[in-house]
């Protein structure tokens, strides 16, 4: 059954995790955890995302990764990397609002500071859809790839979905979601096609290890090599190296909880024909468009 995207806050008290029970918020910046029952008042449980206020200027997104009863029961708790997102190595008083995006037009929410969803999708098709998560400032250009990618491949009526975020103080640390943390209840548009069962899903983002990009997800490896190596042909030009994530690679995209992988429907193998192209900056910011061109090319052939 679809959720209803209730919109409600509570006024909450922002608290130092306890150690060592509570030693995987100490190690993650964008988890918390929470009372159920108070949660539950907002239409949020664990797992969701949710929205922590401290002022005007101070916000951002947590995944509650951890629920257990509190006295007060508004008592909300993350480690020091967690509370730095906010500008703090306090403990303070917020706001917990169970409304993640905003639904505003793109240069309102730059203006604004905030973050947004977006679809492209006619309700229908289940061949592809191209995601960015991260898009906005978060992870430059990312979201504007997976709109060249639907462009391109307007005549098969691809989908896409895409964030965008931005933040004066820095978008990656106010409003960045581990793939494998997003939550569909959390995202309206992202509930609307989340059980459709693409058959193929590419994902779009951004990372500083590396000066190269990374192809990894839970596709077959032939898919993989396809792809590596129409990236590879589209950046000849650079010193880029375009390579096939290891197995256990932490970027590598593999994990069943990924939403990329998530997105797509199993094939007579039970295997998910997810994608995701991790990109430094500099191959971002110089060859977005070739990027997008080539990956919507090999999946052009396959459509």
């Amino acid at each position: 059954m679809p959720r209803r995207f209730l919109m409600a806050t509570y006024a909450a008290s922002i608290n130092r995790a306890l150690q060592p029970s509570q030693e995987q918020l100490v190690d993650h910046r964008e988890r918390c955890s929470a009372d159920p029952d108070k949660l539950a008042t907002i239409g949020c449980a664990v797992g969701q995302q949710v929205r922590i206020k401290r002022n005007n200027d101070e916000y951002g997104l947590y995944t509650v990764s951890e629920v257990r009863q509190e006295n007060p029961d508004n008592v909300v708790r993350m480690g020091l990397t967690g509370r730095r997102r906010l500008g703090t190595d306090e403990e303070f008083d917020g706001v917990v609002d169970s409304q993640v995006v905003k639904t505003l037009r793109e240069c309102d929410a730059k203006d604004q500071n905030e973050f947004t969803e977006r679809l492209k999708d006619n309700g229908v098709q289940s061949e592809l859809i191209a995601i960015a998560p991260h898009g906005g400032d978060i992870e430059l250009h990312t979201d504007q790839q997976a709109e060249r990618v639907a462009s391109r491949l307007a005549a098969k009526a691809i989908s896409s979905w895409r964030c965008k975020g931005w933040h004066a103080a820095g978008a990656l640390d106010h409003w960045h979601i581990t793939s494998t943390d997003i939550n569909e209840a959390s995202f309206p548009l992202l509930n609307s096609i989340i059980s459709r069962g693409f058959r193929y899903a590419v994902a779009f983002h951004g990372f500083d290890n590396e000066p190269g990009i990374l192809i990894g997800g839970t596709a077959p490896a032939a898919l993989k090599r396809e792809i590596r190596d129409a990236i590879a042909g589209a950046t000849a030009s650079s010193s880029f190296e375009v390579r096939i994530a290891d197995p256990d690679e932490g970027f590598g995209g593999n994990d069943q909880r990924n939403i990329v992988n998530r997105l797509t429907a199993r094939d007579q193998n039970g295997i998910q024909n997810g994608i995701q192209i991790e990109q430094s900056l500099p191959a971002r910011s110089g060859h977005w468009p070739a990027i997008a061109d080539a990956v919507a090319e090999v999946y052009g052939r396959r459509l």
